[in-house]
């Protein structure tokens, strides 16, 4: 074993998705980061994720990828992004869902819209922009091996093509997925449950996309039928085709494709010839460890939490873990950061987690067969009466999984010890709906100030004080931020859109883009709401 001469701040185990937001995160900011990979530098994943939501979407355009992530997109324009449950590929529509996947325009709420694109293009995107980074050091074919910590530091080993390597580090980020041999070690076990299991199939069908001439041709298709299990059909772009069963039918190999052929075909109510076919079985998991930190080591992504897939959020999540954990150890890193900062990430993200994966576990209960009904393929009085009342079953307990904005955007760390409370109750918290609020602890209200000008493209990478009333003397405020070494920038803005939102002439937005703190003045003591926010108040 031999050490290594680098010196970098932060270690990561794992470049999947959330591995590389976390490493862009820091590598922005100046924080030197190893990434550990075991792929190749051009190896991609296929058909896993597929959106990127708004949420997610707002932090790639901070990270000067989200136009870029667009243009990375393989699946033709023709191929609508909506959602449809149909009863064959050339049968009835029973539900569209116009726009479920991307907004044919821009969003007042957001600063970005959705994107639905392969799993191949998001890692692209990703991976290319981390590349660009002089703060980060990726290497391919390695593994993390092992860890230990003390209170100087992490040494991490791990194994590339030419032996062992044992390099020190401040902190260790755990982003190589649910079977992470470093979260074992730990002991911080994935509690919880596994609804069912299912199967994914990938694999070349030129003629699929013809099938599709009477109906629909859309991001997502939803099969129901008597043949049907729930069946989903997903174009990746290139003829690729990816074939989802959720969950796999009692009797059925899935790993036996000539068997999960024959099913496909039965549901899609048609033969067609199919190429290079990959598929494996993977669960649908409502889990979470107990804590994502560990001394100076912490969870991200699928290490820390695993949610069922019908919302679109087990990435998603990964991505906001790293929008919070980055900007908590650049700051611990720069000196402002205070010695309870580094806390609140479990204590900010498991709340947001839960919320999200028990959303997205009742996407789960109505499923499969429990929606369909007899007659529902009948070219009659009685099959459309049939169809109107499975498309009303579907608009009740279905629309929650692609109308998702609560959410995306919604969600808040109102509880968290570094975000201070002024004794507004925020509009209340749920999955579908989004009401925009400045109430310390919520996402920071979104107004377009111009053509494609958003409030968010203003922040910057520090703390930022809106002010709406130029009469305020905030200069105690900046003073105490610069004693204490804390990046703060002063705005002074006067906007309708801002007024109509910002409910206070002060709001104190963090880094990333969630309310600290908000008043019509300054506070008696400016220092002491600049320690709470920063995680130093009890330490003054």
């Amino acid at each position: 074993m031999k050490p290594s001469d680098n010196n970098f701040q932060v270690v990561i185990a794992g470049a999947g998705p959330c591995g590389m937001a976390v490493a862009i995160e820091l590598g922005l900011r100046g924080i030197r980061t190893l990434v550990c990979e075991p792929r190749s530098v051009d190896a991609y994943g296929i058909a896993k994720v597929n959106l990127v939501n708004a949420r997610s979407m707002e932090h790639f355009r901070r990270w000067g990828i989200a136009d870029r992530h667009r243009a990375n997109d393989p699946v033709p324009a023709d191929v609508a992004r909506d959602l449809v449950f149909s009863t064959r590929a050339n049968g009835k529509i029973l539900f569209k869902a116009e726009g479920a996947y991307e907004w044919r325009e821009r969003m007042p709420i957001a600063a970005e819209t959705p994107e639905w694109a392969p799993f191949e293009a998001i890692e692209k995107s990703l991976r290319t922009r981390l590349l660009e980074l002089d703060a980060v050091t990726f290497i391919e074919h390695s593994s993390v091996l092992d860890f230990t910590q003390d209170a100087g530091g992490v040494q991490v080993t791990y194994e590339k093509d030419d032996g062992q390597v044992t390099v020190g580090a401040n902190y260790f980020i755990i982003a190589n997925g649910p079977h992470s041999p470093q979260r074992r070690k730990i002991n911080l076990r994935l509690e919880g449950r596994t609804l069912f299991h299912n199967t994914s199939w990938y694999f070349h069908a030129p003629e699929l996309k013809t099938l599709f001439e009477k109906t629909h041709l859309c991001s997502m298709t939803f099969f129901l039928n008597d043949d049907a299990f729930g069946d989903i059909l997903v174009p990746y772009g290139g003829d690729h085709w990816g074939y989802y069963v959720s969950p796999i039918p009692e009797g059925v190999d899935a790993n036996d494709w000539n068997q999960v052929r024959e099913m496909m075909f039965r549901s899609v109510g048609q033969r067609f010839e199919t190429s290079g076919e990959r598929g494996w079985i993977w669960g649908s998991h409502a889990r979470m460890a107990r804590s994502f930190n560990y001394g100076r080591a912490f969870l991200i992504g699928d290490a820390a939490h695993l949610t069922p897939p019908f919302g679109g959020f087990g990435m998603n999540m990964g991505v906001g873990d790293a929008a919070d954990l980055g900007w908590k150890i650049a700051a611990t890193l720069e000196g402002w950061g205070g010695p309870r900062l580094l806390d609140t990430y479990s204590l900010e993200r498991r709340d947001v987690c839960k919320f999200i994966i028990d959303g997205s576990a009742h996407n789960n209960t109505v499923w499969g067969k429990a929606l369909v009904r007899e007659h529902m393929e009948e070219d009659s009085a009685r099959g459309e009466q049939v169809r109107a009342e499975i498309r009303k079953v579907i608009v009740e307990e279905k629309t929650q999984q692609f109308r998702s904005l609560g959410a995306q955007l919604g969600y808040r760390y109102t509880g968290s010890p570094i975000i201070i409370a002024d004794g507004t109750e925020p509009p209340p918290m749920t999955y579908g709906d989004y009401v925009p609020s400045s109430v310390p602890g919520c996402r920071a209200p979104h107004v377009w100030l111009g053509a494609d000008d958003s409030l968010y493209d203003h922040l910057g990478w520090g703390f930022c004080l809106l002010q709406q009333d130029p009469d305020i003397d905030v200069a105690p405020l900046v003073e105490a931020a610069a004693k204490a070494g804390l990046p703060l920038k002063v705005w002074n803005l006067d906007h309708p859109g801002v007024r109509a939102l910002y409910e206070r002439k002060l709001t104190l937005i963090r880094p990333d883009q969630h309310v600290a703190w908000r008043g019509d003045t300054l506070p008696d003591d400016p220092g002491h709401v600049i320690d709470i926010v920063r995680g130093a108040a009890q330490y003054r």
